[in-house]
């Protein structure tokens, strides 16, 4: 009798991948469990070719792994397809994380981690990332200040946590999504006096607007200084700074200070990217079809403001919480209400912003809406009114893709994380349109899968 050792690891479920991608740095130490499984004397184990040495260790065939399972032949032409349906690609990573683990056990070294990643995309050019070498949507090392990801690493640590035990003196804490990398301001040209001056009046004034623009681009690197050292709380920090939100085009206008080159990039590629978007959605499974209805015919306008809408339901959303022996994650709901908030005409905004000051007042870190976020009232489509909801204010603006640029700029200028429950459309937008650099780590591979059909196209 042959008996081949395999782990728990649900090799032939292709729907809990999506769960490895939220698990971003929330492993503890944790035990693995192992079963075996007997084959009869018709069925012998299947024998794999070893190949390549690292660091004395011998590597694995990917190819061979997938070809010695169910329908592996099928997988295989399915991987080598251009854009390759994010489903086989979860499939691939659980054939191989099983197959490693067989021959590392589930604690493989980083230099093996890296080399399977990288023989993976050696392999499948066609699951090779836009970022980087290539492979490290499949693996990245740690560093000293954050941990390894990549769906390898997240495979593997899913598996560790099986079962795992939480103490019952740990507390719940809340998940915090990772803060925009921000580059820091410009150097203040102006003397000290001049500035502080300035800004004083400012305070004081809100017209000429041409004035005001003119100050606000002025004072703008002590400002962002400001907001990225100062230990107050953001509300306190921004009494000093009233213009920053209350004259229309001032976030807009400090982001461009940061990032000159990156600031128009949403208006100069959506228009091309929001069609690829709902035709990649349409290839994924229909589940986000039970919460929006959008129409077959669609005039650009209403591509471009659907397409947004669609983001938070076909990327992975992000987790809420970590209880006693339990990972809690919003649901697709939650993280649609958390990017854009759809509310009927003739909303009473100042009571829409009472509520929501209480709900951040009573659920603190935990709650759902945190700002900043869009609002939009009427049609989902064709909106009557559009704002950037930010320390309590509503910003108006005039589209729905104004609202959203504003609100993507603000976590830059405010300096302040993303919601976790939407964090990865902000990080899509990040890096799918922005192109601002950071947080390259926290990108998962949904997201690697959506921006490399992106990269393919143009």
């Amino acid at each position: 009798m042959i008996f081949l050792k395999v782990t728990d690891t649900s090799i032939n479920s292709v729907d809990d991948l999506e769960d490895q991608e939220l698990a971003t740095g929330s492993a503890g130490p944790s035990t693995s469990t192992k079963t075996t499984q007997s084959l009869p004397p018709s069925s012998p184990a299947p024998q794999f070719k070893r190949q390549k040495t690292i660091k004395g260790e011998a590597m694995f065939s990917v190819m061979e792994v997938i070809r010695s399972t169910r329908d592996g032949e099928d997988l295989v032409e399915e991987l080598s397809q251009e854009n390759p349906m994010p489903k086989a690609r979860r499939k691939m990573v659980q054939f191989v994380v099983s197959r490693l683990i067989e021959v590392y056990g589930d604690s493989p070294s980083r230099e093996v981690k890296t080399e399977l990643a990288r023989q993976i995309v050696t392999d499948f050019p066609e699951l090779k990332d836009s970022t980087g070498e290539g492979h490290e949507g499949f693996y990245t090392p740690g560093t000293t200040d954050r941990s390894a990801s990549g769906s390898l690493e997240m495979r593997l640590r899913n598996i560790r946590r099986r079962p795992s035990v939480t103490p019952r003196h740990l507390k719940k804490t809340t998940a915090q999504a990772p803060a925009p990398k921000v580059q820091p301001p410009p150097e203040n040209t102006l003397a000290e006096v001049e500035v502080s001056t300035m800004i004083t009046w400012l305070k004081n004034n809100r017209k000429p607007e041409a004035q005001v623009r003119e100050l606000m681009k002025k004072t703008a690197p002590r400002r962002l200084r400001v907001l990225r050292e100062s230990q107050e709380k953001l509300g306190a920090v921004l009494l000093e700074y009233p213009r920053l939100l209350d004259t229309p085009g001032m976030i807009e206008q400090d982001f461009s200070i940061l990032y000159p080159s990156n600031a128009p990039k949403l208006y100069e590629t959506w228009g091309n990217r929001c069609r690829k978007v709902l035709e990649w959605a349409g290839r994924q499974s229909n589940s986000w079809k039970k919460y929006l209805t959008i129409p077959e015919q669609l005039t650009e306008d209403q591509a471009s403001v659907a397409a947004f809408h669609v983001l938070p339901y076909i990327l992975p959303t992000g987790v809420c919480s970590s209880t006693v022996g339990k990972r809690t994650k919003f649901s697709k709901a939650d993280a649609a209400l958390a990017f854009i908030d759809c509310k009927p005409v003739g909303t009473n905004i100042p009571q829409y912003l009472t509520l929501l000051e209480r709900d951040l007042e009573e659920n603190g870190e935990d709650a759902l809406r945190k700002q900043p976020f869009v609002l939009v009232l009427g049609d989902m489509l064709s909106p009557a009114q559009c704002f950037l909801i930010a320390e309590r204010l509503a910003i108006p603006h005039g589209s729905t893709i104004a609202a959203l640029d504003a609100c993507f700029k603000a976590f830059y200028v405010l300096n302040v994380e993303y919601s976790v429950a939407c964090k990865n459309a902000w990080i899509f937008l990040q890096h799918g349109c922005y192109q601002v650099k950071g947080g390259e780590r926290d990108i998962v591979a949904t997201v690697r899968s959506l921006m490399t059909a992106f990269q393919k196209d143009t």
